[in-house]
């Protein structure tokens, strides 16, 4: 038997130090990747269709074979008539055995309107942003105020809800690792999912056009949708906005990604298109200053074509959508308009 003892403190530095060199390696790999990024993307404005069809590789299948032949056919179930529209709850087949389903706000009048994408964020549903259960939170009625500029809506449910709340239990990181074991990764099957959506509502007379708007997770599937799929003519990212080496998330992080696209990239891949980006200057969750140097870098980007297809509103609040109507106005405008 052993004779040697020692104090557990007694090999805390050496511990420390393994951090603190994981750390530096770190640190020195992400200089390494922004560097080859910045080479990677010069061309991102001028050949932008090549620059997406790297971006549905690294996130990977389905996106890659999105070329389907039939248009999906949902189940709708009819809620509730209001004044001026109706709700419907519909379920779309995605894939296989794949369903996903959401809340559709339904203009009445024979007129073609816009359909907006409205997206909830984490522990979220289309329940809770459309005000079924009363409060919104902070979602500030959001879907609301979409529908209240007399526009089609549609509120999709992602992987995302409260499970104490609702009482199914799921564990998303799990799931993404096991999709990313197969080629594919839970951001890249929810995607796929909208883009699914949207064949259907392409279909229909009434639909005159496609825009989005989203609160955190749903701030990141409406910047990521609206850089893949160019039927998105103008989109509301809220609370998201950032720089991926401060908040590498599991289900936002794919493997090399650093060398290819980080948010300000991503952002890139909407123009010529509108895209508005908020962040809230209190944020609790995402510091803004990461934001607006991530922006800083996208006029950089930007010195050749301009920027009249963003706008960046760092705006006074928390992590929550803005209260001020301005983006959901000029979104609506966008998509009447045709730019």
């Amino acid at each position: 038997m052993m004779n040697y003892r020692e104090g557990i403190w007694d090999s805390k530095q050496y511990k420390q130090s393994y951090i603190d060199g994981l750390e530096t390696l770190i640190e020195a790999r992400q200089r390494e990747a922004e560097s080859k990024r910045n080479a990677y993307c010069k061309n991102i404005f001028s050949d932008g269709e090549s620059y997406r069809e790297d971006f549905r590789n690294m996130l990977g299948w389905p996106l890659t074979d999105h070329a389907p032949e039939e248009i999906p056919v949902p189940h709708a179930v009819k809620l509730a008539d209001e004044e001026g529209y109706s709700i419907y709850r519909m379920t779309f087949p995605i894939l296989g055995g794949l369903e996903m389903t959401g809340l559709y706000f339904e203009m009445h009048g024979a007129e073609k309107k816009p359909l907006v994408l409205v997206q909830h964020g984490g522990l979220g549903t289309p329940e809770h942003i459309s005000g079924l259960y009363g409060s919104t939170t902070n979602y500030n009625h959001m879907l609301e105020r979409v529908i209240a500029y007399g526009v089609h809506a549609f509120a999709p449910q992602l992987l995302l809800w409260k499970q104490a709340q609702y009482g199914v239990a799921y564990d998303r990181q799990a799931i993404d690792a096991r999709l990313k074991r197969v080629g594919s990764s839970v951001t890249a099957v929810e995607l796929y999912g909208l883009m699914r959506i949207l064949d259907y509502f392409e279909t229909k007379d009434r639909i005159s056009s496609f825009g989005m708007v989203g609160l955190s997770y749903g701030g990141f599937y409406t910047l990521y949708l609206s850089a893949l799929d160019t039927r998105i003519r103008s989109a509301v990212s809220c609370s998201f906005f950032n720089t991926r080496d401060q908040y590498p998330w599991q289900d936002w992080t794919w493997f090399r990604s650093a060398e290819l696209f980080d948010d300000a990239e991503i952002a890139c891949l909407v123009y010529p298109r509108k895209l508005c980006i908020e962040i809230g200057t209190r944020d609790e969750l995402f510091d803004a200053a990461y934001g607006e140097r991530s922006y800083r870098k996208i006029l950089t980007m930007c010195k050749d074509v301009g920027t009249d297809w963003l706008t960046f509103i760092p705006f006074d609040g928390t992590h929550e959508f803005c209260k001020d109507d301005a983006p959901i106005k000029n979104l609506i405008k966008h998509l009447s308009s045709g730019f």
